[in-house]
C-alpha cells in the first residue's frame, strides 16, 4: 500500500521513510505542504497519509480540509504528526478531518500498531467499494448477454434524450429482434437459444461505435441508442448488423444454425419527438413493419398520412386507421392460433416433429425469397407448413415401418390425408390461402397426384414449394418406411422426380439455393449433371 510523508525536519523523515519501507509500506515523501497536496491530486495517490502539522507551504490541518472536501474513493487515511499534545490540539486535528494523531518523539511500536489500524480502515473501505460496484453492476446489467438491462435504459434514455433537447443534438434508437428465435429454442433447446443470444450480443457490441448504448431490451429483443447521431447514420449502423448477422453461424460443437434479425427505427430530429419514451413507441411500430413484410429487414418509422403534425387522426381516414388496426389484431390472432396449436402437440409430436417443422420453414423462406415473393405470401406458406405438421401428429396418421408396398387400407388412408387436413383448417375460417395449400399439397406436377389430379400451374405456387420442401427434408432426415439420403442422394433424387412428382423450376432453384448459399456440402459435378437431367425435363 502506497504511503505519503510530508515532514520538514530531515532526519524525522528519513527515519520514517525506513521505518515505513521495513513496514512494505510503498513510501512517497516530500518536504513541504505544497509539494504534499500536488502528491494527493495525482491519479494515482496514496490512501495513507502522515502529515506534519507545522510542515511549510500548507500545514497539515489545511491539508486534512482540502482532502476531505475532494472526498474521494477510496477512502484516505491521515495521521497528524505533531510535538503538540494539548487535548485541544487533538481536537482541532480531528475536526480538520485527521482520523489520527501521533506526538514526536515517536514510540515505533505505537506508530506501527496505529499505521495497522490504518492500513486496515483503508483495506475495508475497498472491500466495500467493491461490493457497491458489483451490485451496481448486477443493477445495471444483463447477466446473460453482458449488455446494459431495461432498468438502465430506462435512466439513461431519459439522459441522453434531455441532452440532446438540451444540446439541440440527435438521438437515434434502434429496435432489434431476432427471428423466429422460438424455432431455435423449440428445435435446440434453451441452452443453445441462451448461446445465440450470447454470440449475438458480442457481435451487437463490435458493431457499435464507441458512443452507442447496447442494451438487452427483453427476450430476443435489443435495443441501441445512438446520442448524437441522425437517421442515416444509424442506418449505416443497423445495415452493419444485418450484414454481419446474415454472414453468421451459431455452432456450439453440437447444435448449429443461422439466424437473420428485424430492426426499427425512429430518431428525435426527424420524427420532432418531445419525450424519451416516444422514441421507443416509434421504433418499436418500425420493427413491427420489418416483421410484417418478412423479417430480415430495416424500417425507418414514417408517420402515417392520415396522422396530422399534431398527432390527432384526420376525420376522413378514420377508416384507413381501422382497417389497419383490425389487420394487426388479425395477424395477433394468427400467431395465438399458431402458438396454441403447438402447445397442443408439444408433448406429443417430439425432437423430430420440431426438427423437420424448422427445416421445411427454412428451405420455403429461401426459395420465397429467391423468387422475391412479397414477405406476406412467404409468411402464409410457412403458416402453412405449421398446420400441416402439428395436424399430421394430432391425426397420428403417420405410417409404420414396411417393407414392402402400402396395401389398399393404407393407400385410401394416406390419399384422405388432404381432405382432413382441409377439414381441420376450417375451423379457423381466417385460414383461407393456407387451406388450399394444404388440400393439394399431395398434388403432383404431370397430374398423377390427388385428390384433383391438377397438373402444372394448375397447383397453387405454395402447394408445389411445399410439397418440395417437405420432400426434401423427409429426404434428409429419413423416415420410418425410408432410409435417410445424403445431400448428394437428394439432389439426384429431386432431379430423377423434376417434372413427374415436383415442379423443375423451383427443383432447378433449389440447386442454385444449395451452390450459392453453400447450403449442404454437394460435389459441384453432382449438381451439375442433376441440373442437366432437370433441363430436358423443362
Amino acid at each position: 500500500m502506497k504511503i505519503l510523508i510530508a515532514e520538514d525536519d530531515n532526519i524525522t523523515r528519513r527515519r520514517l521513510e525506513k521505518f515505513l519501507a521495513d513496514m512494505d509500506f510503498e513510501v512517497v515523501s516530500c518536504g513541504n505542504g505544497l509539494d504534499a497536496w500536488k502528491i494527493i491530486q495525482s491519479e494515482d495517490p496514496p490512501n495513507l497519509l502522515i502529515l506534519d502539522w507545522m510542515i511549510p507551504g500548507m500545514d497539515g490541518l489545511e491539508i486534512c480540509r482540502k482532502v476531505r472536501k475532494l472526498a474521494r474513493d477510496p477512502y484516505t487515511f491521515i495521521m497528524l504528526l505533531t510535538s503538540k499534545g494539548r487535548q485541544d490540539d487533538y481536537i482541532k486535528g480531528m475536526e480538520a478531518g485527521a482520523d489520527d494523531y501521533i506526538t514526536k518523539p515517536f514510540n515505533h511500536n505505537e506508530l506501527r500498531a496505529r499505521l495497522k489500524v490504518g492500513k486496515r480502515i483503508v483495506e475495508l473501505n475497498k472491500e466495500l467499494l467493491s461490493v457497491r460496484d458489483n451490485f451496481e453492476k448486477q443493477a445495471t446489467i444483463d447477466h446473460l448477454t453482458g449488455l446494459y438491462n431495461r432498468h438502465y435504459m430506462v435512466d439513461i434514455l431519459e439522459k441522453e434524450f434531455a441532452r440532446a433537447l438540451r444540446y439541440q443534438t440527435d438521438l437515434s434508437c434502434l429496435l432489434l429482434d431476432l427471428d423466429c428465435f422460438k424455432d431455435v429454442n423449440d428445435t435446440f433447446g434453451h441452452v443453445f437459444g441462451d448461446f445465440v443470444l450470447r454470440e449475438f450480443s458480442t457481435g451487437l457490441k463490435q458493431n457499435a461505435r464507441i458512443t452507442d448504448i447496447p442494451i438487452r431490451y427483453g427476450g430476443e429483443e435489443f435495443m441501441i441508442l445512438l446520442p448524437n447521431t441522425g437517421v442515416a447514420e444509424a442506418q449505416k449502423v443497423a445495415e452493419k448488423i444485418l450484414a454481419t448477422c446474415k454472414k453468421k453461424k451459431y455452432e456450439d460443437g453440437l447444435n448449429s444454425t443461422r439466424i437473420t434479425v428485424s430492426i426499427g427505427i425512429a430518431s428525435l430530429k426527424q420524427h420532432q419527438l418531445l419525450e424519451g419514451k416516444e422514441i421507443i413507441a416509434c421504433a418499436d411500430k418500425a420493427l413491427y413493419q420489418s416483421k410484417a413484410e418478412g423479417r430480415n429487414r430495416i424500417t425507418v418509422y414514417t408517420k402515417p398520412p392520415w396522422i396530422s403534425e399534431d398527432n390527432r387522426i384526420s376525420e376522413d381516414k378514420n377508416l384507413r386507421y381501422l382497417k389497419e388496426n383490425l389487420s394487426v389484431i388479425l395477424e395477433k390472432a394468427k400467431k395465438s392460433s399458431i402458438r396454441s396449436l403447438e402447445l397442443l402437440t408439444r408433448d406429443i409430436g417430439g425432437e423430430d416433429h420440431k426438427q423437420h417443422n424448422h427445416d421445411v420453414k427454412r428451405y420455403i423462406t429461401l426459395i420465397g425469397e429467391r423468387l422475391a415473393l412479397p414477405p406476406a405470401i412467404i409468411e402464409t406458406f410457412r403458416r402453412a407448413a405449421n398446420f400441416h405438421d402439428n395436424f399430421k401428429v394430432l391425426l397420428k396418421k403417420t405410417i409404420k415401418a414396411k417393407t414392402k408396398v402400402l396395401n389398399k387400407e393404407e393407400r385410401i388412408e394416406i390419399e384422405d390425408h388432404p381432405y382432413m387436413l382441409s377439414e381441420l383448417i376450417d375451423l379457423f375460417d381466417f385460414f383461407a390461402n393456407e387451406k388450399s395449400i394444404l388440400q393439394y399439397h399431395h398434388e403432383n406436377f404431370n397430374g398423377t397426384g390427388y385428390p384433383d389430379g391438377l397438373k402444372e400451374n394448375e397447383i397453387p405456387l405454395g402447394a408445389r414449394i411445399f410439397a418440395m420442401t417437405d420432400a426434401i427434408t423427409a429426404m434428409l432426415s429419413g423416415r420410418l418406411y425410408k432410409a435417410k439420403l445424403s445431400p448428394e442422394e437428394m439432389v439426384v433424387e429431386l432431379a430423377n422426380k423434376a417434372g413427374t412428382q415436383f415442379d423443375p423450376a423451383l427443383v432447378s432453384l433449389f440447386f442454385d439455393i444449395i451452390e450459392k448459399q453453400e447450403l449442404f456440402s454437394v460435389p459441384a459435378e453432382v449438381l451439375e449433371q442433376a441440373r442437366g437431367k432437370v433441363g430436358e425435363k423443362k
